[in-house]
């Protein structure tokens, strides 16, 4: 079976953890502002992967664009953001702002943590989030956001690259002996 993974982020993480998933699997790696869509056919399932930006998926638009290539396919999907993974309400909400619901069915999902490293984030990204910190009223949750993390660890992609070797040793082709 032939896979692929393809990914969308803004700082890195996503890239990340798209590069320890393809080394893992031995699979190619591409990003979706690079990858030439007329070649997605070729392939048996995807890995797609994505960061959270202002609380939507990076990938969405290509996803949504995309998505009558990839729709008769395995895909599994891991969500990169700085809300802790157990925060699954919040982490979905994420997917329900960017997906179609007729989309969000068909695709298995995986939350990964991220980071944020304040000096490496864009002037403009750094004012955002000291303006979200001002408004949030939780005086925990608003030093929290102001505050480094880096979460990222190759350890966390370990479920999803078991749910890839099951779904591959499920589907592989029987052999018949003549």
């Amino acid at each position: 079976m032939k896979g692929l993974v393809i990914y969308k982020g803004k700082y890195g993480a996503t890239k990340q953890y798209a590069m320890w998933i393809g080394q893992e699997l031995q699979l190619p790696v591409a990003s979706a502002d690079r990858f030439p869509v007329d070649e997605l056919p070729k392939y048996d399932y995807f890995i797609l992967g994505s960061s959270v930006y202002i609380g939507k998926l990076e990938i969405k638009d290509w996803l949504k664009k995309n998505f009558g290539l990839l729709q008769n396919k395995k895909i599994l999907f891991f969500q990169v953001s700085g809300s802790p993974p157990e925060q699954i309400e919040k982490r979905e909400s994420y997917n329900k702002a960017s997906l179609p619901s007729s989309i969000l069915k068909k695709i298995e999902f995986y939350y990964l943590p991220g980071r944020m490293i304040m000096r490496n984030l864009s002037a403009w990204d750094r004012f955002m989030l000291k303006m979200g910190a001002k408004l949030a009223k939780d005086p925990i949750e608003k030093k929290t956001m102001l505050t480094d993390f880096d979460h990222v660890k190759k350890q966390n992609i370990l479920p999803l690259i078991d749910a890839i070797r099951v779904f591959k040793e499920v589907n592989k082709p029987e052999i018949e002996f003549v």
